[in-house]
């Protein structure tokens, strides 16, 4: 007979972790995790990931919610782009010295490239320079002609505002409305999906949703622990007890890669329905392959 003990009996909470890529075929497999491994009725989602699909990062938040309540998130290394939406709909950030966010502007794959993504922010903020670069250019023509020739206001206004237009007209004319226009939507599927998962976890400062999507200059700017504090109201260094899960995981991620699984539950054998199971002290040590390997793929299927 099989039974789902904990892994480490300082813990009581399930702790799921999840390497990889966020993916819809991730949320199942967290969706599989926690329908088939829980032992809990709080966790921990110890997340290491580059980013990927917002709208399976949003249906990873809510399923964490709709089986936990208010879970946290432990964050031992890189977690960025869409990890950082999955992070709005945490009660509480655990963030190690490793660890990191980043901002949430959505990665989009460039026009006749393959395998290349940019982020949403690129020709926003390139229209924002155009915008200051092409009144620069209007005041210093304005000005120079208004001096050189002594002619009316008005009437430099007009000369420099057709020198202007034509020295960044050919710019201009390269820009695409419909590419705009779905840059926009992008960035808009990012901003109304973190708005939901803080009407639940209630974890951001004011102003910080805005600040994700738009007040960084780059879609790699490290948040670390320090920067999160200035955007969410619940953040913290790992405890003594979570350095000590975090020194396991450590010593094991070399070896992992697009993993999920409840690392603190595990089936063993017993004789009896009423027999105590033995504890594994090296249990946290040990690589479920298979079982989190099984699981993903029977989720990934349904």
């Amino acid at each position: 007979m099989k039974r789902r003990v904990k892994r480490f009996d300082e813990f009581d909470e399930d702790i799921i972790l999840y390497i990889g890529d966020i993916s819809r075929s991730g949320y199942e497999q967290v969706t599989h995790v926690c329908q088939q491994q829980k032992l809990s009725q709080s966790a921990y989602l110890v997340l290491i990931t580059h980013g990927g699909d917002p709208h399976a990062g949003y249906r990873i938040a809510r399923c964490l919610r709709h089986h936990y309540g208010d879970f946290k998130l432990l964050v031992p290394d890189i977690c960025k782009s869409a990890g950082t939406l999955i992070a709005i709909g945490a009660h509480e950030l655990v963030i190690a010295d490793r660890g990191e966010l980043g901002p949430l502007d959505i990665q989009m794959t460039k026009p006749d490239e393959l395998m290349e993504r940019s982020s949403g922010m690129d020709i926003q903020q390139g229209l924002e320079l155009l915008r200051k670069q092409t009144y620069s250019a209007f005041e210093d023509f304005m000005y120079s002609t208004r001096a050189r020739t002594g002619i009316s206001t008005k009437m430099a206004a007009e000369i420099s505002a057709k020198l202007a237009g034509s020295v960044f007209q050919p710019v201009y004319g390269q820009i695409d409305p419909i590419r705009l226009g779905e840059i926009f939507r992008a960035n808009t599927v990012g901003f109304e999906y973190g708005k939901r998962l803080e009407a639940d976890s209630r974890n951001l400062k004011q102003n910080a949703l805005l600040n994700l999507i738009t007040g960084y200059p780059a879609h790699s700017f490290v948040i670390d622990r320090k920067e999160a504090g200035t955007l969410f109201d619940r953040v913290r260094a790992p405890d003594e007890r979570e350095l000590q899960l975090l020194s396991k995981l450590y010593t094991l991620l070399p070896q992992l890669n697009d993993l999920i699984f409840n690392w603190n539950s595990q089936e063993i054998e017993v004789q009896h329905a009423d027999q105590q199971p033995e504890a594994n002290a090296e249990a946290g040590h040990q690589l479920p392959v298979a079982e989190g390997a099984g699981g993903g793929h029977e989720a990934g299927e349904r």
